[in-house]
């Protein structure tokens, strides 16, 4: 029997559509023209712009991180769009899904249907209503509120389908900026005004930092982009809104239907089954037949980890599949199932996980260079990406002097070491020992780091913990600027 509350929801989703739908001379017309005018107001000065929207106060790229932005006081958003294999435009920036969802493959790789089932990982405060949005709907939100656009199309042959809908919801004036590799077309259309950019605040953090900030808005352009706009719409004198806490609609990530579940024998015998994980496919058919090998013993390991199945034999399993991850050419499944059996191994506190993270992260394998790509002059170790760039994040559900210890070895490393071991986790080094460790010593420590990175995350995370005395402090003693970034009530 269908549930009352799903049928309300349906309604009020075929709604809305119905309300986006109607042609741009079904709306009031000077409603219409309120809108332009503001639009124009925003092109007259300085233009604060937010990469993937406010994530400080949301996931990236949802509505809720979006609307973030423009009730904090900002002029635009960032949005990165892709298609679902049955041609619905989403906003999603990442070429792969298992880093944001419990997912697999591609957003190209699924019908609409299907990828708005998949969880994401840290959803933030809106919980179970966090979900992938369509560009329809994002760009209704920035029609509301006016705001402005910087469109970065991530694949090509999109042109189309976008330019019709700005079109129809009578948005180009909105268009701010448009990636030139996908949307050359876009950019060339006469109804399009591109703008010009100031420069990029958001790459080292200077986006908290006056002096920076001052720097930049000083340069010859009309538009900053930020990840987080408070800093800059303080030293532009405007004030800081308080961003809503309701989710912008009440529709809740779909729920699929479980998949059948194996038992644990079986599980163990496909993680265990491995004897192809250091052998570097050639041909086409062999990537493709190494590529499925490596899906599968990740699917276990996230089985497991959902399923929460814990034994010595399980644990024995998925930590030599993290040491024994599986070469690939293809990075987006190089080393797929070992960063899936580190996540498993996180869910399951498993008591050497903290020795393991430190050899995944400090890990060099010669073996790598066989299947780096010459491409990117990086070095061999940013090959491991997957188990390297997750680790910190997982590594905050283990406090203690290890977690520390480890953090703070990381935190001590020179630019030139740090790279050497993969790409750089300043950041998300900063935020695990502020969660295991969350005390004014810790943080005024990072808040004279020498990087303007780890400064940077520092504010902001104290910023969002301001209830808690030693966070407030710390920003009082070492950067009292940084209070100013606090919203206004509403």
């Amino acid at each position: 029997m269908r549930r009352p509350f799903h049928d309300l929801a349906m309604l009020l989703s075929a709604i809305l559509v119905w309300l986006v739908n109607l042609p741009a001379s079904s709306r009031c017309h000077a409603d219409d023209q309120r809108q332009h005018d503001r639009v124009a107001q925003r092109r007259a000065g300085v233009q604060v712009i937010v990469h993937r929207g406010s994530s400080e106060f949301a996931h990236e790229n949802t509505l809720e991180a979006y609307r973030a932005s423009l009730e904090l006081g900002a002029d635009g958003n960032e949005i990165d769009i892709r298609t679902t294999r049955d041609g619905v435009l989403v906003c999603f920036h990442d070429d792969m899904l298992d880093h944001l969802l419990e997912a697999f493959g591609d957003v190209a790789d699924y019908d609409w249907a299907e990828l708005r089932t998949f969880r994401f990982r840290r959803p933030g405060q809106f919980g179970e209503f966090c979900r992938i949005p369509t560009l329809e709907e994002v760009l209704e939100l920035h029609r509301i509120h006016a705001g402005l656009m910087h469109l970065d199309i991530k694949r090509p042959g999109l042109e189309k389908p976008i330019s019709e809908l700005l079109t129809r919801l009578d948005l180009w004036d909105h268009v701010v900026a448009v990636n030139g590799e996908n949307g050359p077309e876009i950019i060339k259309d006469s109804r399009c005004r591109m703008g010009r950019y100031k420069g990029s605040l958001y790459a080292d953090r200077a986006e908290v930092d006056p002096t920076a900030i001052a720097d930049m808005l000083k340069k010859p352009g009309d538009m900053v982009i930020v990840d987080d706009p408070r800093g800059v719409l303080v030293a532009l004198g405007r004030k800081i809104g308080q961003p809503s806490r309701e989710p912008v609609t009440r529709l809740k990530r779909l729920i699929s239907k479980p998949l059948a579940e194996r038992t644990v024998t079986d599980l163990l015998a496909i993680l265990l089954d491995d004897a192809d994980w250091n052998s570097v496919p050639k041909t086409d058919e062999e990537k493709s037949t190494k590529a499925q090998l490596i899906r599968r013993r990740a699917e276990a390991a996230d089985e497991i980890r959902h399923r929460r199945l814990n034994s010595a034999q399980i644990v024995s399993a998925l930590e030599r599949r993290v040491r024994r991850r599986s070469l690939h050419p293809d990075w987006m499944y190089h080393g797929l199932d070992g960063a899936f059996a580190l996540r498993a191994l996180a869910e399951l506190r498993a008591p050497q996980f903290v020795e393991l993270a430190r050899f995944c992260l400090w890990r060099d394998d010669a073996a790598t260079e066989l299947v780096r790509d010459p491409r990117w002059k990086t070095p061999r170790t940013w090959v491991d990406f997957r188990t390297k760039a997750i680790e910190f994040d997982l590594l905050e559900q283990f406090p203690g002097e290890p977690t520390e210890r480890l953090c703070r070895d990381y935190l001590a490393l020179s630019n030139d070491e740090a790279n050497r071991l993969g790409p750089p986790q300043f950041e998300s080094a900063v935020q695990a020992l502020l969660t295991v460790n969350p005390t004014e010593a810790t943080a005024l420590a990072l808040l004279h780091h020498r990087r303007m990175d780890i400064r940077g995350r520092t504010i902001l995370t104290c910023l969002s913990h301001l209830d808690q005395p030693w966070s407030r402090s710390a920003l009082t003693k070492a950067t009292p600027h940084a209070l100013d970034f606090v919203p206004s009530a509403k």
